[in-house]
């Protein structure tokens, strides 16, 4: 019995991605959010670390990220709309946008569309991407209590980093 609570008691910091057959989570603390290819520091204001072999600087303000992602720059407006947390702007270089509330995840980062629904509000998200084909089983992505915690502009630069 031990070793499921402690299995259980590990799941619940972890913000679990299945995209497209790849299933990865990353293990968030007050200090860090980790996993493969993602090792970030929280620290006051700021997200700094490497993703993906790209060093990772950026500011965290009320209602904006600002800062790079490798040389690419971020300039990332984000608010609070009612219960919704919504983001737009550049990440990465590229356009982006993104709407995170209890009953919808709906993200456009590289190229691709995510429309996923509340399977349990605020906390599990499932649904298809645009760049999935027909057959592809849908994208599901879990989010903890450490993730909901966070301050918009912290939950929106963490899924678009983990996107």
């Amino acid at each position: 019995a031990g070793v499921g609570g402690a299995v259980a008691s590990s799941e619940q910091d972890q913000l679990s991605f299945n995209i497209a057959r790849t299933q990865f989570n990353l293990r968030m603390t007050a200090d860090n959010v980790t996993g493969p290819e993602f090792q970030v520091s929280r620290l006051p204001g700021e997200l700094r670390g490497r993703v993906a072999d790209l060093p990772v600087t950026l500011r965290l303000e009320d209602e904006k990220v600002k800062g790079n992602i490798g040389s690419s720059v971020v300039n990332l407006d984000v608010k609070k709309d009612g219960e919704a947390v919504k983001a737009k702007g550049g990440f990465q270089g590229r356009p982006v946008t993104l709407t995170l509330s209890p009953q919808e995840l709906t993200v456009y980062v590289r190229d691709c569309t995510y429309r996923l629904k509340a399977k349990e509000a605020g906390r599990v998200y499932e649904g298809q991407r645009s760049c999935d084909r027909a057959l592809t089983p849908p994208t599901e992505i879990k989010l903890p209590d450490a993730f909901l915690a966070a301050s918009p502009a912290e939950q929106a630069s963490l899924l678009l980093l983990a996107l």
